[in-house]
């Protein structure tokens, strides 16, 4: 039971981590003067394109481990169902299947509020590239200074996904524990 939480523990500070990176650029880029953006657009630029590519690293990195973790998870949960099908179910069984299940939220739940995190963060930013191009026309009103800030808002947000088949974000929680309750009702009643 420890050692599946240990790995989602260490993967959830990792993407912890890339997240607060996000968050300091947008409080950087929210704290930037309007009238100094043409001098910063290189600097402002490479940022964002080091930061990108340092997330596009983490999802490709973890693509694999977050599938077999979530795997690990459901796992649990149907584990943790099948002590209902042994002939005596004895407390130490009942002990065994409510640790299973709990190890499986704890999974599941971690590793996708974690790693919604990351998308939010650079919807976070894009939002602030949006309010940066607003006070920068409202200013010089020339579409030539800012067109770098527009390219940046327009650049699709990075999902860490498991397997690039499962896109973490909130409501995968929903499909997730629904899954689980419909296959577990199914399970029961096969009995």
């Amino acid at each position: 039971m420890q050692y599946p939480c240990i790995f989602v523990l260490s993967t959830c500070v990792l993407v912890h981590r890339y997240g607060a990176i996000l968050l300091q650029f947008n409080e950087d880029l929210s704290e930037i003067d309007v009238v100094r953006i043409p001098e910063m657009y290189e600097e402002l630029v490479a940022a964002y394109n080091s930061i990108e590519k340092k997330i596009q690293l983490l999802k490709d990195t973890l693509s694999v481990p977050l599938f077999m973790m979530l795997i690990s998870g459901f796992l649990n949960f149907y584990a943790s169902i099948s002590n209902y099908y042994l002939p005596e179910v004895t407390p130490h069984f009942v002990l065994e299947a409510v640790c299973n299940a709990l190890t499986g939220v704890v999974i599941i739940t971690s590793l996708t509020l974690c790693s919604s995190k990351v998308p939010e963060n650079m919807l976070k930013i894009k939002k602030t590239f949006g309010e940066l191009i607003e006070k920068y026309q409202l200013m010089k009103n020339s579409e030539k200074e800012i067109y770098f800030l527009e390219r940046l808002e327009k650049r699709d947000v990075i999902y860490l996904t498991a397997w690039d088949i499962i896109y973490f974000k909130k409501s995968f929680l929903l499909s997730a524990f629904g899954s689980v309750f419909t296959y577990g009702l199914i399970i029961v009643h096969l009995r």
